[in-house]
């Protein structure tokens, strides 16, 4: 401070700083514990004075749901992969047309809907996706956008349990059975 009273400018600047440091320390509370405080960890003797009790999770508040961004759908399936030459990672081992590829598809898809073969037997028989063969075809769960789009419209389109038709894709053709 000056003689007369005012504020001398190391003074000023040592204001702008504290008030800096506590804009910045009041962001990162409520970045942290939300507009409240941090009312989850409200001590021994309750939520503190002034302060509400904490609020149930998103996911039991109805009013929380209609709000929030939505809920990530996965789905999960099996599948056979008939590949051609040509076709999008197609192994250089496989050399059959796409024609031809359409018709072994099909062929598998007739033995399984016939009874005549499960899915997992048509999987050992006929998929050319060897990284699925050893889980029966198994590729887990996934999104939509993680898979083709036809891929994902039939995935998404069926029940679980239930199987496809012959679904074609840039990776060959597929037979898919919905397993979540």
């Amino acid at each position: 401070m000056t003689a007369a009273g005012t504020p001398d400018r190391g003074s000023l600047r040592r204001l702008a700083i504290t008030a800096a440091i506590a804009a910045a320390a009041a962001v990162f509370a409520y970045v942290a514990f939300g507009p409240g405080g941090d009312t989850r960890h409200p001590g021994p003797s309750g939520p503190g004075p002034g302060r509400a009790p904490p609020s149930p999770p998103p996911s039991e508040s109805p009013a929380a749901s209609a709000s929030a961004e939505p809920v990530r759908k996965i789905v999960g399936a099996a599948h056979v992969l008939v590949a051609y030459r040509g076709a999008l990672r197609a192994p250089s081992k496989i050399v059959r047309t796409k024609q031809d590829a359409r018709k072994r598809a099909e062929e598998a898809l007739g033995l399984f809907r016939d009874g005549k073969a499960s899915f997992e037997e048509i999987v050992k028989r006929y998929s050319d996706d060897e990284s699925t063969q050893p889980s029966r075809g198994d590729i887990g769960n996934f999104e939509r956008a993680a898979m083709p789009d036809a891929f994902s419209n039939a995935a998404f389109g069926m029940q679980v349990g239930e199987t496809s038709g012959v679904v074609e894709t840039p990776l060959g053709f597929h037979i898919i059975q919905r397993t979540r």
